[in-house]
């Protein structure tokens, strides 16, 4: 076999990044974080290669850990919000999602409409406003495009 073949992948600084924001979330010690990787073979992150990664991954997720992608991230919509927004939060992330909208599409209504940067940082009142303002383009989206909305 040549030495090119046997070359392995080391995961990189994302991936690292991504692994100690688990331990965090999740409040691992660093025994237990130490066992979890000797179980796949390896001392440290440093020396995981992408398979053995994915499987520290699954046990992560499995013992809870809720990677936040993206838009999400940068909204801040990942913060647990207040108590009365939830339903309201709730309902606006499915109705970004039938759009195929992004978080960045809210905070650019409640930036038009209350001069607030992002939704996350709107009051009640002001978020039950952009998720009216949202039902209103969605119908008016769905009507153009001929297709109809499930009522709940």
């Amino acid at each position: 076999m040549s030495r090119q073949a046997k070359k392995i992948l080391l995961i990189g600084n994302k991936e690292k990044a991504v692994l100690h924001i688990a331990k965090a979330q999740l409040g691992m010690s660093d025994a237990a974080y130490r066992d979890m990787l000797a179980s796949v073979g390896c001392r440290s992150s440093v020396e995981l290669d992408y398979p053995k990664y994915e499987l520290v991954m699954d046990r992560l997720r499995t013992a809870g850990f809720k990677h936040v992608h993206g838009s999400a991230k940068r909204s801040g919509m990942h913060l647990a919000p207040s108590s009365g927004k939830t339903p309201m939060i709730s309902k606006i992330a499915a109705i970004l999602s039938d759009l195929e909208l992004s978080w960045a599409y809210a905070d650019g209504i409640a930036m038009q409409m209350f001069e607030i940067q992002r939704l996350r940082w709107c009051n009640g009142e002001q978020t039950y406003k952009v998720l009216q303002a949202l039902v209103v383009y969605q119908k008016r989206k769905s009507t153009v495009e001929g297709r109809t909305i499930r009522e709940k």
